[in-house]
């Protein structure tokens, strides 16, 4: 039996959600890539089984995606079952879980295959490539027939897992640094050099392949793949800043805008956001600035609305993300600018080891034009110079300070002191909507009121909840998520309903507080949305880290 096959796939996911230890899952999840390959010797079924269980099915900035909605699956469904698409919507409230509701149909199908194959690894990642390649006035159709053929050739448990991986839902309790240490394990490599080859590249396949045939040293950094974005840890006052530090520092403002990795090799252009989504279409003014460019460079920076020398309300620059067409006069009327900030690579040469000092310079060298402005920074050393620079940000309109140590590194995907914001003396909380209500009077009807929740990263990343919020949002954003949160339903209770954890808010409040009411132990006292982030996903949201640490810092400003 060839070891390509998805049910050895779906086996060892079954094996490794049934464990709590990380140690356990790891162990599976390397027991199980030693002994795959290919029915032709080859590793394609290594590559895809590492982007299933990263979450994914194509490497991150190949700009493909499924684009399966909840109406194709339903509709493959209720075919295979020979339901109607009411009755099938009865039996996923009943289950709540898209892949548990698949592989309830299966096992009651009415329609079986004329020749029942085994599915391959190999052949299911061709047949998801071939709904992601579908467009045009019949994609929807065609999309529909491949999802059917294949659940018809699955097993109930194939079929459970073919869907969470559509979805992109797997939810075995692994994330992608536990299978970095499964491929190490697998092919006995030193887990820093999986973790440097994923940084150079950020593609976990091409690693998996580097992994097995002992060529790790050989990854790079390719420009048009985006690399994870480094992160700051929080700071709340000038005079913290100064006692941690005690040194000059890099001062800069801290932005209202889109972060975007922006990309440029050759004639091709690629401006990637926080979730490693191309947005490049949706600012083509910036792609044409940096088009004719000599260079070749990937940088860091923000996306700003922007006119007359200040930076317009975020939420009107998320409505040029919305639009499938940019025209001149959406241009016209929402202006923007690139700020960039840092450089990681420059024609042929990885800067990430570099000192942040030097990046700067070398940043300082490419000529570009507007669009693509330079805010500049300053070098700070005490507190007083630090509330002043954070005074003329805010004065500016602009979010608060981002401080960064001379000689740092850039470390993709890894938070830390090197770069400390400055923003609001309490900050704000990325959250993600995990129960929508409806409102009652004049928003009756509607899913207005919102509980959020941060991520446990001491608990196998689970979410826990810090609060609920039902002001901040426009009646047409309300209406919108309204329309939303039901697409992404997983259990109705009548006045209220339980979703996917996809929609990420920023939320800002007057302090927090110990609670029992959620099972964080805390709760944000006067909460209110300060913006949709479409541009974030779950796996941006805050943690439970931080909200105990804002906790404890507000504690300390009272008795002091």
């Amino acid at each position: 039996m060839p070891s390509s096959e998805f049910s050895h796939f779906v086996d060892m996911c079954e094996k490794v959600r049934q464990t709590t230890s990380k140690n356990a899952k790891v162990a599976a999840i390397a027991e199980y890539l030693i002994k795959l390959k290919d029915q032709d010797g080859g590793d394609t079924s290594l590559a895809a089984a590492v982007l299933f269980m990263s979450g994914g099915i194509f490497p991150k900035g190949s700009g493909l995606t499924l684009n399966v909605g909840f109406n194709t699956i339903m509709r493959s469904l209720s075919e295979i079952a020979r339901l109607e698409p009411e009755e099938i919507q009865k039996i996923y409230l009943k289950h709540g879980d898209m892949g548990a509701l698949a592989e309830y149909v299966v096992s009651k199908r009415q329609q079986s295959p004329l020749v029942a194959q085994q599915l391959l690894l190999p052949d299911l990642h061709d047949q998801l490539r071939k709904i992601a390649d579908a467009v045009g006035s019949g994609a929807a159709e065609a999309k529909r027939k491949i999802l059917t053929g294949l659940l018809i050739n699955s097993s109930p448990l194939e079929a459970k897992y073919l869907i969470k991986i559509a979805t992109g839902e797997l939810r075995v309790g692994v994330v992608e640094g536990l299978v970095e240490l499964a491929i190490a394990r697998a092919f006995g490599r030193d887990v820093q050099a999986i973790r440097q080859a994923m940084l150079l590249s950020g593609d976990i396949a091409q690693v998996a392949l580097l992994a097995k045939k002992d060529a790790l040293s050989t990854a790079i950094m390719k420009p048009l793949a985006p690399l994870s974005f480094m992160l700051a840890d929080v700071m709340f006052s000038a005079e913290e800043i100064e006692q941690y530090y005690n040194k000059p520092l890099i001062c800069e403002f801290k932005y209202d805008g889109i972060r975007v990795q922006l990309h440029k090799f050759g004639n091709k252009v690629k401006m990637f956001s926080r979730k490693l989504e191309d947005v490049a279409t949706s600012f083509p003014e910036i792609v044409s600035a940096v088009s004719l460019l000599p260079a070749d460079f990937i940088l860091d920076g923000e996306v700003l609305a922007y006119r007359s020398g200040r930076p317009i309300h975020f939420q009107e620059l998320q409505k040029r993300l919305r639009r499938k067409a940019v025209t001149d006069r959406l241009m016209a009327e929402i202006p923007v600018v690139y700020v960039p900030y840092d450089i990681m690579y420059l024609d042929g040469q990885p800067l990430i080891d570099r000192p942040l000092t030097e990046r700067k310079k070398l940043l300082s060298q490419i000529r570009f034009k507007e669009p693509i402005i330079d805010l500049g920074y300053r070098i700070v050393s005490t507190a007083q110079q630090i509330a002043c620079a954070f005074k003329e940000s805010r004065d500016s309109g602009h979010e608060g300070l981002v401080i960064k140590e001379l000689e740092s590194q850039y470390h993709p995907g890894k938070r830390g002191r090197h770069w400390t914001k400055l923003k609001y003396e309490l900050d704000t909380v990325d959250a993600v909507i995990v129960i929508a209500e409806y409102g009652h009077g004049k928003r009756a009807g509607t899913l207005s009121d919102y509980t959020f929740a941060v991520r446990d990263e001491h608990g196998s990343g689970s979410l826990k909840t810090i609060g609920k919020a039902y002001s901040g949002l426009t009646d047409a954003e309300i209406a919108k998520m309204t329309d939303k949160l039901r697409s992404i339903t997983v259990r109705d209770e009548g006045y209220r309903i339980v979703v996917r954890p996809e929609i990420v808010l920023e939320v800002a409040f007057d302090s927090i507080q110990k609670s029992d009411r959620h099972n964080s132990g805390y709760a944000l006292r006067f909460p209110r949305i300060k913006y949709i982030r479409t541009d974030k996903t779950v796996r941006d949201i805050d943690t439970l880290e931080k909200v105990q640490r804002i906790y404890e810092h507000q504690s300390h400003l009272k008795s002091r």
